[in-house]
């Protein structure tokens, strides 16, 4: 019996693989092989300029060199510009924040609002405190931090006690039922009128 031919082999061969019990054998390629295949291409097509258009092939690959150094610069300099900022101020600028704030909760307390009108006067007692630096303020310490620095200072220690209670009972309020009750707008404002003074 004859062998068969590579054409018959090939053929039978094609035909066993088209069975659809192979066809998840067959791997599929990757969709970014034939934008890499066209790139290729491309780059075969430059290099060929390189012998019949010499000043062309020179001038682009300038413009990549160009490109390529331009990007260079631009991710070290957004790096240089990243590391060499200064870190976020420690204070925020208080300067006239407190009084402001304080007549923001007075108005809120005669519409009602007494759990808006001590929180905003908890901020103004955070302000104070940072404006002659007894704590620290920044965006990225919490309530629960500055009670610990408050706990910490040169506050008289009543005050800073007190100050401290109210924070803990003003965010309970503030994050739960938000019952708006006048005794902790009360309680804040003798505070803060308290603290204004020592501070002076």
């Amino acid at each position: 019996m004859p062998e068969p031919s590579d054409a018959a082999i090939r053929k039978l061969t094609g035909e066993i693989l088209a069975r659809p019990e192979f066809a998840s054998a067959i791997s599929k390629e990757p969709f970014w092989t034939e934008w890499l295949r066209t790139f290729l291409k491309w780059l075969q097509k430059i290099q060929l300029l390189h012998d019949t258009s010499p000043v062309l092939y020179w001038m682009i690959v300038a413009a990549v060199a160009i490109i390529s150094a331009g990007l260079v610069v631009h991710i070290i300099w957004t790096l240089w510009i990243a590391m060499s900022a200064p870190e976020p101020s420690a204070r925020f600028a208080t300067s006239g924040s407190a009084p402001d704030l304080a007549e923001q909760a007075r108005s809120l307390a005669a519409a009602g609002r007494y759990l808006e009108a001590a929180h905003r006067l908890m901020i103004a007692t955070f302000h104070a405190l940072a404006d002659r630096s007894i704590i620290e303020l920044r965006p990225d310490r919490s309530n629960r931090w500055i009670r610990a620095a408050l706990r910490q200072s040169s506050l008289a220690s009543g005050l800073a006690s007190e100050i401290d209670t109210l924070v803990a009972h003003t965010e309970r309020r503030w994050f739960g039922r938000r019952e708006d009750d006048p005794e902790i707008y009360t309680q804040w404002l003798s505070a803060f009128e308290r603290l204004s003074a020592e501070l002076r």
